[in-house]
């Protein structure tokens, strides 16, 4: 019998874009936000490469009323909120 090749683990996130996030997803509905499914033990920076928005880029992550940080893992079914960076003088 041959052994069975684990598959990796993975989990799911939804994701709620804010600011300009958006323009990058187009038909993107921001009511409804979408589902992401990632590696499980994601940490924020890795959902932000998943999408392909830059770290710098991103701002700001929160979760469950909880700003992440980058290296923060992410929980499995949690709905992330992207908040870009406003700045400016």
């Amino acid at each position: 019998m041959k052994p069975v090749k684990a598959s990796a683990l993975t989990m799911k996130v939804k994701v709620r874009l804010f600011g300009t996030l958006s323009l990058k997803f187009p038909g993107y509905d921001p009511a409804k936000g979408f589902e992401v499914e990632i590696p499980d033990g994601a940490r924020v920076k890795d959902l932000l490469a998943h999408l392909g928005i830059p770290e710098t880029k991103g701002g700001v992550a929160a979760a469950e009323g909880v700003i992440l940080h980058l290296d923060d893992p992410l929980p499995d079914g949690a709905t992330v909120h992207l908040l870009q960076s406003v700045y400016g003088g």
